[in-house]
């Protein structure tokens, strides 16, 4: 298996399943005899790294399953998305235009809807901002997409976060982060998932948390679609997230649903009471919002784990 005229996307793993297998001397050999080729198209192909555990320590490879892009001049990229062939092709689409665009007033329009998040930075020629910028947007390339434009009224920065449908800006750089963090913010979903890693920075608010436990991906977007204009609506008061019902079945069982149980709870950090959604309607954004209001009015008596919940 030879890979010339071909951009290989490697999926170094422990077995190889939907990808096209190659051994560790066919990887290297298209990876280092077809560097000077011009890209036409991707190759998709899988690695065993239980059987081939030195050429992906040669590719700096500690856990798998990890995903590499490698381009013809011997350079490559790390993937950190979802295994979904959308947030892969989305990569794949970055990857063909610089880590930095440079836009104008005519074209800048076009640009804020290429990706689902975009980042145009507007700063002077030869300032730290606009070189701070430049760092973070190679840091970040391979999950949204930036550009620089000339300053119109001041320094700034633009966010079109357009998976959420959220538009953002700063003028204030405060410190040398400020940059990455508003890159952060931006990228934020509105309803994003909640896992073991990330748990904390929604708890240290003190915001209530609307938490929705799934089990699949097409459950999970069909929520995060009916919810958004609600999680927008309330963002400043609320979180809204996702978790995974199977791989945390604990957590549900704490939000008074059951051990692995699908279904929403609301959590309030402050005083540790939890409001489990046991009615009987299909959980819309009208029938989330009901709630909500019966529990700001007291109409919700919280969950008590000895006694069971009581609904009104």
């Amino acid at each position: 298996m030879r890979f010339n005229d071909i951009l290989p996307l490697l999926l170094l793993t422990e077995r190889s399943v939907a990808w096209n297998h190659a051994s560790g001397a066919e990887l290297l050999d298209g990876i280092l005899n077809g560097q000077e080729r011009v890209f036409v198209a991707y190759k998709l192909v899988s690695v065993d790294c239980s059987a081939e555990a030195q050429v992906c320590r040669r590719f700096d490879v500690s856990s798998f399953p990890t995903i590499r892009l490698h381009h013809p001049d011997g350079t490559q990229a790390r993937y950190r998305g979802p295994r979904k062939a959308a947030s892969i092709t989305a990569f794949l689409r970055r990857s063909t235009h610089p880590a930095v665009s440079y836009v104008t007033d005519k074209n800048a329009t076009a640009f804020h809807s290429i990706d689902d998040v975009v980042l145009v930075g507007r700063f002077k020629r030869g300032t730290n901002l606009r070189q701070q910028f430049m760092i973070v947007a190679k840091q970040y390339s391979d999950r949204y997409s930036f550009a620089l434009a000339e300053p119109q009224q001041g320094t700034q920065m633009e966010c079109f976060n357009n998976a959420d449908d959220v538009q953002l800006f700063t003028t204030e750089f405060p410190g040398p982060m400020s940059i990455e963090a508003f890159v952060k913010l931006c990228s934020t979903p509105l309803i994003p998932e909640l896992t073991r890693r990330n748990e904390l920075s929604f708890y240290e608010t003190k915001k209530s948390i609307v938490h929705y436990f799934v089990r699949d991906d097409k459950a999970r977007e069909a929520y995060v679609a009916e919810l958004r204009p609600l999680a927008k609506k309330y963002a400043e008061y609320l979180h809204f997230t996702t978790t995974d019902a199977h791989d945390y079945a604990d957590a549900a069982e704490m939000m008074g649903l059951g051990r692995g149980s699908t279904g929403l709870s609301v959590q309030n950090p402050n005083n540790g009471e939890v409001f489990p959604y046991t009615r009987r309607d299909k959980i819309t954004a009208a029938s989330v919002e009901a709630f909500l209001g019966d529990i700001i009015q007291g109409k919700v008596a919280p969950w008590n784990p000895t006694a069971g919940h009581d609904e009104l």
